[in-house]
């Protein structure tokens, strides 16, 4: 389906009562996570809607803000609004609290409402109306409903011609699944915990890993993830050119030194000891979708590795409880539990991660 000829709509007028302070104005590492669902929905829409979401000052440029009809009566009121002004016919709704948005799992969505007047995701046998597609050919049915006084948004599914798509249930860590939302304070701590999914790349020294996600960043960015990457450097390194102002001022004694600029961040930290890589991904919760890492072969991270038919024989690096995958330019020696993927071609471990992300990858 093409997502230009589509309109996104983000509910934003709720009262947050169960969360106690304001939902739009959540921040997850210094970023909203309003901004952040914006910001993954500008390449996909060509039309971006907040229903319910006029407050003092808050405006996000290039979104219009649309006013309930019927405010104060949750959810459908906000999808109301939202569909009577969109100008699109097919609409795709999440809440604003979401900070996992998954621009992969949006396209899956869109994709699979083809024949249906709304599309949304289960996990088990629950259901999840406010990450999903609607129609503007429902709105009879919302206003009928709406003058019944009956509010809720699974009914109105009940209603309509919905298809659904089943994710797995990830009960161990709820808050790394896609359709994680903040709905109380105990969600935001449990959140504020986690890290976003991290694969580490390994492999013997001369083997391409950073050739190779040369390779693989640009396959998963055209899916629409926000990446981080982390390269693992077991010596001592120099971020600062020796000589600029900066360098001096870390040379003179400073702990952090930060070049700011209008279009990027430098923190410089000194450090006693190599830092875990969880609290390093940690640093980046909210703000990627997944990170990678080049290296960290003895990190508890799962890991792809590659392996070259110049090292056959040689041991392998990751032990079967932590490959996620192998890269290979040759068929390997022996049973091999893990998907084994061409080392030369990207897209197959890029379509293998975007599932594995679906599932709330770990």
């Amino acid at each position: 389906m093409d997502t230009g000829n589509c309109t996104a709509i983000i509910l934003a007028g709720g009262k947050s009562r169960r969360l106690g302070r304001d939902k739009t104005l959540l921040e997850v590492n210094g970023s909203r996570v309003m901004d952040t669902i914006v910001d993954k929905c500008r390449p996909l829409f060509a039309e971006i809607l907040i229903a319910g979401g006029e407050r003092p000052g808050f405006k996000i440029p290039g979104v219009q803000t649309v006013p309930d009809a019927y405010p104060g009566i949750g959810p459908l009121g906000g999808i109301h609004a939202g569909l009577c002004a969109a100008k699109s016919e097919v609409c795709f709704v999440t809440a604003c609290d979401m900070p996992n948005f998954q621009v992969p799992m949006v396209k899956k969505l869109l994709e699979a409402s083809g024949g249906y007047d709304a599309a949304a995701l289960k996990t088990g046998e629950r259901t999840h109306p406010l990450f999903a597609v609607y129609k503007k050919n429902i709105l009879p049915t919302v206003e009928r409903l709406l003058s019944q006084n009956i509010y809720s948004v699974l009914r109105l599914l009940d209603e309509v011609n919905a298809g659904y798509i089943q994710l797995p249930a990830r009960e161990e860590n709820p808050a790394s699944a896609p359709v994680f939302n903040i709905n109380y304070k105990e969600d935001f701590e449990a959140f504020a915990g986690s890290a976003p999914p991290v694969l580490s790349v390994v492999g013997y020294s001369g083997s391409g890993k950073t050739t190779y996600l040369e390779k693989l960043i640009p396959a998963l960015k055209s899916r629409g993830l926000r990446l981080g990457v982390i390269k693992h450097d077991a010596h001592s390194f120099e971020v600062d050119v020796p000589g600029k102002d900066s360098w001096r001022l870390t040379r003179a004694g400073a702990d952090i030194t930060v070049i700011a600029s209008p279009e990027k961040i430098a923190i410089m930290e000194k450090w006693s000891r190599e830092e875990d890589l969880h609290r390093i991904a940690g640093r980046l919760r909210g703000k990627v979708d997944l990170i990678l890492t080049e290296g960290y072969k003895r990190g508890s991270a799962l890991k792809i590795e590659i392996r070259r038919e110049a090292a056959k024989g040689r041991e392998a690096l990751s032990g079967e409880d932590e490959l996620f995958a192998l890269a290979c330019d040759h068929p390997p020696e022996g049973k091999v539990a893990a998907p084994v993927l061409p080392l030369d071609d990207p897209q197959p471990m890029a379509d293998l991660i975007v599932k594995f992300l679906e599932e709330g990858g770990l």
